[in-house]
């Protein structure tokens, strides 16, 4: 049988993995030299509508992996105009309030020309590496970058997958919440942690990592209170209590709004466990504040300044879950893989989850680009499946090493470590040399 040149693909899931997937290949196509692919592609999202819920907070895309990615796209130079490169300022606190680390405002960013009105579009791209920096762009701009990229039709939202099943043909068939069904020579599996498509590969799902986060939201921290916008600064503040059980972290948004994640050490059951009212952050305040009881009052501002938008409760409780880096692998099987927190999800202790995911998306995209220009020897009349076969083994170990340093991360950050080696750990993280002493690279 000949190759199938014009596969059907199906890309479950429209958050940054599937997005990035379908942006790159579509880019890659329009713009390479003829290459006899031309695939259908059709992104399957459960959300009704772009921005029809929170999509989160911030993100730090790193110039090998979600920068890479975006160049793949066509978007790089449009990300370099709208990222917040402030946005890396990072400060390292105790619980007393005492500052124990910044990086100064000594971090990497385009280079020079790069993003300027009138800059020639298509450039080098990013160089991949840390002269890059790691900008900050929150989730629902970077989303909305990704889908403007795309022709209307690319997506279908309100479509959740409520099945997955191998046709007799060999294709995959999707079932839909609204009964409806199709068949697809290629299913990607961007859905996410509680991924349906991971369940037809592989037993292995996420177990509970041990920690879970209580976030709050303020706004107008630069005009209503600015103390809060001076605390937090620019990008990201991280304070440690002196026993490992507790961190709050807060974040810098667009638009003069900080997000705050009262981070603990406790069961997987603690949000039912707990005797809080979650019924709203005014509620649930005063169980919140216990905890952290003898912190700062500075610190604690980030609790009791927090506010809610109208009509919402203002708080989520966020247990956190993972793969085990050691057993998050699958076998191959013909006309179905994973990308992003589906394929090797992880807490975001390291802020690689949405990078490698992007850098997934772009590595499979680049691969079956590349398989059907110039099909190898060894690639038979199936092209589709070496290039799936090929990314898989290329993704495999760059995954688990993010996996691990995500780990090691995680349990620094939530061990009761003095501060000198917290400090230490976070110097090599964020590349900051002692003075006198050169930066330690990891």
């Amino acid at each position: 049988m000949p190759p199938n040149h014009a596969p059907r693909i199906a890309v479950i899931g429209g958050g940054p993995a599937g997005l990035t997937f379908a942006s790159v290949l579509l880019h890659q196509l329009a713009t390479a030299p003829a290459v006899p692919f031309t695939p259908s592609i059709t992104l399957f999202e459960r959300d009704t509508a772009h921005a029809s819920r929170d999509l989160g907070g911030t993100l730090d895309l790193h110039g090998a992996t979600g920068q890479r990615a975006l160049h793949f796209a066509g978007l790089w130079e449009k990300f370099v105009k709208i990222a917040r490169y402030e946005g890396q300022e990072i400060k390292m606190l105790d619980k007393t309030g005492k500052v124990w680390l910044t990086n100064d405002e000594k971090y990497g960013g385009p280079p020079p020309g790069v993003g300027d009105e009138g800059a020639s579009a298509g450039g080098a791209g990013p160089r991949g590496s840390d002269e890059d920096g790691r900008p900050e762009i929150d989730r629902g701009i970077l989303n909305s970058l990704l889908i403007d990229s795309l022709p209307e039709s690319t997506i279908q939202w309100g479509k959740a997958v409520t099945a997955l099943e191998r046709s007799a043909s060999g294709t995959h068939k999707l079932t839909f919440s609204d009964g409806t069904s199709s068949e697809f020579d290629l299913v990607i599996g961007g859905d996410g942690a509680w991924s349906k498509t991971r369940h037809l590969l592989t037993p292995i799902a996420p177990y509970y990592s041990g920690m879970t986060m209580v976030e709050v939201r303020l706004s107008g921290v630069d005009s209503r209170i600015p103390h809060i916008g001076a605390l937090v600064g620019q990008g990201m503040l991280m304070a440690f209590s002196d026993n490992g059980l507790n961190i709050i972290v807060g974040q810098r948004n667009f638009g003069e709004r900080v997000r705050v994640y009262f981070t603990l050490r406790c069961a997987e059951t603690w949000q039912k466990d707990s005797g809080i009212d979650w019924r709203s952050v005014a509620a649930a305040r005063p169980g919140i504040r216990a905890l952290f009881a003898d912190w700062d009052r500075a610190l604690l501002d980030l609790l009791d300044l927090c506010d809610a938008p109208a009509g919402e409760a203002g708080i989520a409780v966020r247990p956190l879950y993972m793969l085990p880096p050691d057993d998050f692998r699958w076998p191959h099987s013909k006309g179905v893989t994973l990308i992003g927190d589906a394929a090797h999800l992880m807490t975001p202790s390291a802020g690689e989850g949405a990078n490698i995911a992007m850098a997934d998306a772009a590595d499979l995209a680049l691969a079956l680009v590349d398989a059907f220009r110039s099909p190898s020897p060894t690639a038979g009349e199936d092209p589709l499946d070496e290039a799936v076969k090929a990314y898989e083994e290329q993704m495999f170990p760059l995954a688990e090493a993010s996996m691990k340093r995500t780990l090691d991360n995680m349990n620094m950050f939530m061990s009761a470590d003095t501060p000198d080696r917290k400090l230490a750990f976070m110097r090599r993280v964020m590349r900051i040399p002692e003075e006198g002493k050169p930066a330690v690279m990891e």
